[in-house]
């Protein structure tokens, strides 16, 4: 599996954080048929089918900082660099 691990600082908090957090998940299940859920401060992600069919991954959010992680299948190798991309987009959007 390919392998997306990505830290970013958190200046909106923890709560807003999550807020926009669950936002994302939201868009994401509607999007991508996702299915997610919170452990504790960890939205955990995964895509039982449609086109991001096997993506797993978290949202870990902290009061410091939000780090994402995906890994992605053998059959979405080839587009993590843009995967990657659309995460920092979506990180840039929910931190700003």
């Amino acid at each position: 599996m390919a392998q997306i691990d990505i830290r970013r600082a958190n200046p909106l908090g923890k709560a807003t954080a999550r807020e926009r957090t669950e936002a994302l998940a939201k868009r994401l299940e509607a999007k991508f048929d996702i299915r997610w859920q919170w452990k504790g401060d960890d939205l955990a992600f995964n895509a039982p089918h449609g086109p991001a069919k096997g993506t797993t991954g978290t949202i870990s959010v902290e009061d410091a900082h939000v780090r994402v992680q995906v890994a992605l299948p053998l059959l979405l190798r080839a587009f993590k660099g843009r995967v990657e991309d659309r995460v920092n987009d979506e990180l840039n959007k929910l931190l700003g």
